[in-house]
């Protein structure tokens, strides 16, 4: 899972968060927050018996399928780890394995079905419950799944959630309304034991993956009380206009940050995507987001058509006066099956699907060649991912959490954000 060429020439790793978002940064400044296989956790926690092998080596593949005979195999990837599925399916069919199914990502790209004897759309557990038991699956539970979280040699463990799977909301460069459009609720009841387990580990944050956050605001709501009650704090994915404006009131219930769909700083890139929100709301929710102490997460894309390089630079620019924690600069990507896919079908011309992976131009852009785009993502990391700025940050909240547990011992009552 390790990219040796990453942006600006340094490897990272693909199962790290935030090292993929800080890899052009020198490595003791990078920040990290690993992840484990969450789609994979699901489908072991859903369907015990099946066996998992998360990221395996070639290696330990080729010694699995020899291992037994396998009535089926299934492989979950991305489109940039297509080229590499399609030698694990032709691996299992030699190996005389009859059913061998895709899932994730991967599944949009063309021409995959012929590798395969089945596709997967969405969440895998129903079908996998059906084919492994004969029997329906009653409702998904969720499983603990932990990482880590660290920055220049100090690691806390962190925990993930997903209240529901899926989104429709339909962005023109999002994939997740075409691999899953169906927004999949999950039980209350059903995450409890999860959060318990991040409460009983001591996680530093619950980072919630939900596409979009708050989207379905009554079962949000559901799961920040039962986060509060457990005095777990949280970040989550969200778009800006569905927390801004409740920011005070969602700190006072342990939010310690958001990841917002910054995308562009100009109007029209956003309206040409389908991106539900507008440039002025998105930087005044990221302003109050670092009002209250939160930690500002963002997303960005870089390279759509009518932006010189001058253009990108002077966003960039803005981008780092900002002063947010982190974010990931991306390059704009029409992955398949997108709307974005069918409007610049045309220009697309990387054939190495290994290239698709957001940090690679794939397209003819007419201001800026793969060379140039890449040395201005290296240069926009590396000015956007201040180390600096973030050690600075995670000293004043060690502080403010000092401070918290000192109040806490003389009976003071201090909110999440250090008010009593």
């Amino acid at each position: 899972m390790v990219e040796p060429n990453g942006v600006g020439g340094n490897w990272y790793d693909h199962t790290d968060t935030y090292m993929a978002w800080t890899c052009a940064v020198d490595i003791e400044d990078r920040l990290s927050v690993t992840c484990p296989p969450t789609g994979l956790r699901f489908l072991k926690h859903n369907v015990p018996d099946i066996e998992i092998l998360e990221y395996p080596t070639w290696q330990e593949y080729r010694a699995a399928l020899q291992a037994e005979r396998w009535d089926m195999v299934g492989l979950s990837f991305y489109t940039w780890s297509t080229p590499v599925a399609i030698e694990m399916a032709k691996a299992a069919r030699e190996a005389g394995v009859p059913e061998i199914w895709a899932g994730n990502y991967g599944v949009l790209t063309p021409g995959i079905d012929r590798y395969f004897t089945r596709l997967v759309k969405g969440a895998g557990e129903f079908p996998l419950h059906q084919y492994v038991y004969g029997r329906p699956l009653p409702r998904v539970r969720h499983p603990a799944m932990m990482g880590q979280s660290g920055f220049r040699g100090v690691s806390s463990p962190v925990g993930y959630l997903y209240s529901k799977r899926g989104c429709n909301i339909g962005c023109t460069f999002c994939s997740t309304p075409i691999f899953n459009p169906k927004e999949e609720a999950i039980f209350m009841e059903d995450m409890y034991a999860a959060l318990d387990a991040y409460r009983e580990a001591k996680v530093a944050h619950v980072i919630i993956y939900d596409e979009s956050f708050f989207l379905t605001n009554h079962l949000a709501e559901q799961v920040v009380d039962a986060l509060a009650e457990r005095e777990l704090p949280w970040i989550c994915l969200t778009r800006a206009d569905l927390i801004r404006g409740r920011i005070p009131e969602l700190t006072d219930r342990c939010m310690d940050g958001a990841i917002v769909g910054i995308e562009s700083y100009r109007d029209k890139n956003i309206a040409d995507v389908k991106k539900r929100d507008d440039v002025y709301n998105v930087r005044q929710t990221v302003r109050e987001l670092l009002a209250n102490g939160r930690r500002a997460l963002g997303t960005f894309m870089v390279g759509f058509a009518e932006d010189s390089i001058e253009d990108m630079q002077f966003d960039i620019e803005q981008l780092n006066q900002e002063g947010l924690f982190a974010c990931q600069l991306t390059l704009l990507t029409p992955f398949h099956g997108t709307r974005l896919y069918r409007q610049m079908e045309h220009l697309i011309n990387e054939p190495d699907l290994s290239k698709h992976d957001l940090y690679n131009l794939v397209w003819k852009h007419p201001r800026m060649n793969r060379s140039e785009a890449r040395d201005l993502l290296a240069w926009g990391q590396r000015r956007v991912n201040d180390p600096t700025r973030i050690a600075g940050r995670l000293k004043q909240e060690m502080k403010d959490k000092v401070r918290r547990q000192l109040a806490q011992r003389h009976g003071a009552q201090v909110s999440p954000s250090g008010r009593s």
